[in-house]
């Protein structure tokens, strides 16, 4: 057990809270059950609610200080591991519930298998925190470190590893990193030097500092140079302008996912997007299409309706970016894909995609057994890893298909060489929900990390133009069919973060496993 003494520091803010309300948070029956809220609380620091009042932001550190206040005194790996499980169930319950929404409403199935598979998914993810709980207890256990190196040092690397394996294990799944509601604070300057995983960092460091048992005018200091720091960082340009702005019109259709696939829309999904685009073929240089306007293999249609469009475009000088499924005649592969029409034309195959959404595992035994993965066009092929750049209006471009953007390292591999970024997306899968927000706010990321200005054109929402701050220019509403208008400046030069990527967090982790082995050799 705490004693108040122990919890008790002059100046430190655990002063501020009384000693049986902390035990209640430690070591109560109750604290278990805290867990699961802290955990629930932390999307709420995230898109959207963030974005409807950036104070939202900071309430992330509120929740993740207590919850590592409870690891940090916890007696035994078992309480650590099962508090980091409840916290991570809290975290993801909340933070990805949009899974039912893609299962349940556009899969077709029951709300009980819905539930199960959603279910299943949370709790196999808040295994990670599990882990997370168990090696802060194993390390306060095993090695002689000081309180406020495990505190302020080892808590949050260990965190941040663990949102660094979450992010390629199993293909990978690196959605709501803690650094990410940053984004609306003076914190996000660190961005295009460290990435977001720097940001968590950052915001884990933070979080340890107020419950850390350190004196009250010690941490305010670190925390005033923190955001100081990060402040003057923001007005740092990594990039310079390219050229003039390009005039940009994007097209969201807001076609229904529960009838985009049928056969019988076809011909209406077409004459949509035509028509939304008409008045914009003299105004603009580039009209996007978002992921898979028009839902049919593109050789079926080349020789008319883009072979139309292409024309179209060159005779207004308006190039046309789309996404499109394509089929292979010689793999016998169909791909998830962007091109471009009117200029000089090129193909973007996807390379990272969807489980279960765009390709599933053990296909032919899941298939056989449940419905709901014999979705349209889940059997899509990977790009090659190492495809050229499209060019649009002259520019080389970073381009990207859904979920791709929220991979910060596959990103940056080709920023060096672009102007500008492009995403098409599909989030009409999560309909009203978290889903489309958090990932804007990954995608606005991108732009921030790389100084490069984006283009993100979606089938429902949010369809934006996002400046190379990773702030919003324009953006329309959600369901609804319009054209988002705007313009985006090319920009070249790169930030620290697409020269170094993630190898100073890499060498974080590194000396902090390397000098736990110091200690154990010492100790042996």
């Amino acid at each position: 057990m705490v004693s108040s003494a122990e919890l008790k520091l002059p100046g430190s803010l655990l002063n501020y809270v009384p000693d049986k309300l902390l035990k209640f948070i430690i070591h109560s029956p109750f604290s278990y059950l805290l867990s699961l809220i802290f955990g629930a609380l932390l999307p709420l620091a995230f898109a959207p609610f963030n974005t409807w009042n950036s104070l939202f932001s900071y309430l992330i550190f509120f929740p993740l200080g207590l919850f590592l206040l409870q690891l940090i005194h916890s007696e035994n790996t078992r309480e650590g591991f099962y508090k980091g499980w409840l916290f991570g169930c809290g975290f993801f319950g909340v933070g990805v519930s949009w899974l039912y929404v893609a299962i349940h409403v556009f899969g077709a199935a029951h709300w009980t298998l819905a539930g199960t598979l959603t279910g299943l998914f949370i709790i196999l993810l808040a295994l990670h925190y599990a882990v997370l709980g168990w090696a802060v207890v194993k390390i306060k256990q095993h090695f002689s470190l000081h309180p406020l190196t495990l505190m302020l040092f080892y808590i949050p690397v260990i965190w941040v590893f663990m949102e660094w394996i979450r992010t390629w294990l199993l293909t990978g799944f690196p959605w709501l990193l803690v650094g990410y509601p940053m984004i609306q604070t003076p914190l996000s300057g660190y961005a295009p030097i460290l990435g977001v995983y720097g940001l968590s960092f950052i915001v884990l460091l933070m979080s340890a500092l107020l419950v850390a048992r350190i004196r009250q005018i010690y941490c305010i200091i670190i925390v005033i140079v923190i955001f100081a720091t990060g402040s003057y960082l923001n007005t740092i340009q990594w990039s310079s302008a390219v050229g003039k702005p390009l005039k940009i019109a994007m097209v969201q259709g807001n076609v229904n996912q529960l009838v985009k696939w049928n056969r019988m829309q076809l011909e209406k999904t077409k004459q949509l997007y035509v028509t939304l685009s008409k008045d914009q073929w003299y105004k603009q240089d580039v009209i996007v299409w978002p992921e898979n306007a028009i839902p049919v293999f593109y050789h079926r249609l080349e020789h008319g309706f883009y072979h139309q469009l292409t024309q179209q475009a060159r005779k207004t000088q308006t190039e046309l970016v789309t996404g499109l499924p394509v089929f292979d005649d010689k793999t016998q592969h169909y791909y998830n894909a962007l091109t471009n029409l009117g200029g000089q034309q090129g193909f973007y195959y996807k390379t990272h995609l969807v489980p279960f959404g765009e390709y599933v595992p053990l296909a032919s035994l899941l298939r056989s057994l449940l419905h709901f993965f014999n979705m349209p066009m889940s059997g899509f092929s990977a790009g090659n890893e190492h495809q050229p750049l499209i060019s649009i209006k002259g520019y080389p471009v970073v381009t990207s298909i859904c979920y791709e953007d929220v991979f910060a390292a596959d990103i940056i591999t080709h920023i060096p060489a672009s102007r500008f970024m492009i995403n098409l997306s599909n989030n009409g899968w999560y309909g009203d929900s978290f889903a489309p927000h958090q990932h804007f706010e990954m995608a606005r990321m991108r732009a921030l990390e790389t100084s490069r200005e984006l283009i993100r054109s979606t089938t429902s929402g949010i369809t934006a133009l996002v400046n190379e701050k990773g702030r919003v220019k324009v953006s329309g509403p959600q369901f609804k069919s319009i054209v988002v208008t705007g313009e985006i400046q090319p920009r070249q030069g790169v930030t620290p973060f697409v020269y170094w990527g993630n190898y100073p967090i890499l060498l974080l982790f590194f000396l902090a496993a390397l000098y736990l082995f110091w200690l154990e050799m010492r100790v042996r």
